[in-house]
């Protein structure tokens, strides 16, 4: 596929400041053909208004976009007013009921549809290890990689029978870490071994269950790779998710803007390297400024040559076709 540059914008998922959609934002959505928005409870007053938002969105893209969010249950849910609301993935490990989860997760899945939003970032697959995992906590269904490798399934599927895509996260595990990634790097010393025989259980699981994205987290994983984080590691990303787990769906880096990556990288650096090492997306969750420098920065790599362009070629058609099967009407 010869790459047409105007769907350089497809790699990337942005996230937007208020209740709707500024002037210079509009324009980025149109000048640029963005891959998706990711939407926070920032921009969420009521259903009829997110409704009314993300038809707008649709009717600005030129390309149908994701249109995603963390409805997870628990404490992280983005809309909290006239929305059914469930307990956390703790509530129904701990219970071990099945039939509960999938009902919570197909409500859910119904009910973003009906407002416009194709892609749950959810189930959270990791195995809780470490009690004292603030980050992570009741959003785990436990500390079993049996346990919550089959409720992950169970998840995945009651997301799909609404016809919604999910996202498991956050590969590879972030369930024994103790430093929150949202302000510093954590770091995970486990043995390949030992993520095999725990961490990597439930993701198998999620990609045998057809998962449509995987995303990854913001850990450093020195026995994995002792040089970058999971999200910018082209042997976690590629290596390891993509031929060693076989996984063939589209793998999305957790929020770039986040401490663990910005203390670390400037953001160019950091989106670049996480293109490189294999994500299919890219996460930016705020700051338009930043955002359209990044865009910028995106186009004179491509214009300069310096990322092959079959790499962007072949990412941007497995986004294309990815949009074609699932949400383009």
């Amino acid at each position: 596929m010869a790459l047409n540059i105007d769907l350089l914008g497809q790699i990337f998922v942005w996230g937007f400041e208020k209740e709707s959609f500024s002037f210079e934002f509009t324009e980025l959505l149109k000048r640029w053909n963005l891959g998706g928005v990711i939407l926070f409870s920032r921009n969420i007053v009521s259903p009829a208004q997110l409704s009314f938002l993300t038809d707008l969105l649709k009717s600005i893209s030129k390309i149908p976009p994701f249109v995603m969010i963390d409805q997870e249950g628990g404490k992280v849910n983005r809309i909290t007013k006239d929305f059914p609301l469930f307990p956390s993935n703790k509530y129904y490990g701990d219970r071990e009921d099945q039939e509960g989860l999938f009902q919570a997760y197909k409500i859910t899945a119904k009910n973003l549809k009906k407002l416009g939003i194709n892609v749950n970032l959810a189930p959270v697959v990791d195995v809780l290890t470490n009690p004292k995992n603030q980050v992570i906590e009741e959003r785990s269904f436990g500390s079993s990689p049996e346990k919550v490798a089959e409720l992950s399934k169970i998840a995945i599927q009651a997301i799909h029978s609404e016809g919604v895509l999910a996202c498991a996260k956050h590969f590879p595990g972030m369930g024994d870490i103790s430093l929150d990634p949202h302000k510093d790097l954590p770091y995970n010393h486990n043995s390949k071994q030992r993520f095999e025989t725990t961490d990597f259980l439930p993701f198998e699981e999620a990609i045998r269950s057809g998962v449509d994205f995987i995303m990854g987290a913001h850990v450093l994983c020195p026995n994995l790779d002792p040089k970058e984080p999971a999200s910018l590691s082209p042997v976690i990303c590629n290596q390891i998710l993509k031929e060693e787990l076989k996984f063939r769906g589209l793998l999305i880096t957790d929020d770039l803007g986040m401490g663990a990556i910005q203390k670390n990288y400037s953001l160019e650096n950091a989106c670049e390297k996480a293109f490189l090492a294999g994500n299919d997306l890219i996460l930016i969750c705020e700051e338009f400024e930043k955002q359209e420098k990044i865009l910028e920065h995106f186009r004179k790599l491509w214009m300069d040559k310096k990322i092959n362009e079959d790499l962007f070629s072949d990412r941007i058609a497995k986004i294309m076709a990815k949009k074609k099967e699932s949400i383009w009407e």
